[in-house]
């Protein structure tokens, strides 16, 4: 797939997980209501945000499922984790049953990132910060022109 058709897919997939926090069957993820955070795509990486209700991740499954049959694209099941914090017994055990994901454990590295079940600080962010100011003075070494010269 040429990478501006997959930005396009991914454009696609953003979208209809918009949509979906829109059903009454979503709930969000406790930490992420408040700015209505469902989800956050980079690159070719998907983290999903809900919360741990069987009938929330229900209804991702069927997002999932319809974006899958419109594509023709689909999670990679042996690359994902699914990070479940207060639920337990029988809920536990259909979710992870329904999903087929392996259950992640904290901490886990993203972009650079030790995410932890505690608050991140900036010394963890560090090594992006720093990926990210390597790759802007790239910048200042080659001729920027604006719009219009």
């Amino acid at each position: 797939m040429s990478p501006s058709l997959f930005l396009h897919c991914m454009e696609y997939l953003s979208r209809i997980l918009c949509i979906l926090t829109s059903s009454q069957d979503f709930n969000f993820h406790p930490k992420c209501s408040q700015l209505k955070i469902s989800h956050v795509i980079f690159v070719d990486d998907l983290m999903l945000f809900s919360m741990g209700d069987l009938v929330s991740i229900q209804t991702i499954l069927k997002f999932l499922k319809d974006f899958r049959m419109t594509s023709g694209l689909s999670i990679n099941v042996a690359k994902s984790n699914i990070f479940l914090a207060g639920v337990t017994g029988l809920d536990k055990e259909t979710i992870l049953g329904l999903v087929g994901y392996l259950v992640g454990q904290f901490p886990v590295k993203y972009l650079s990132i030790s995410l932890a079940r505690m608050r991140v600080s900036i010394a963890q962010y560090s090594p992006l910060l720093e990926k990210i100011e390597k790759f802007t003075n790239k910048w200042k070494t080659k001729c920027i022109s604006y719009a219009g010269d």
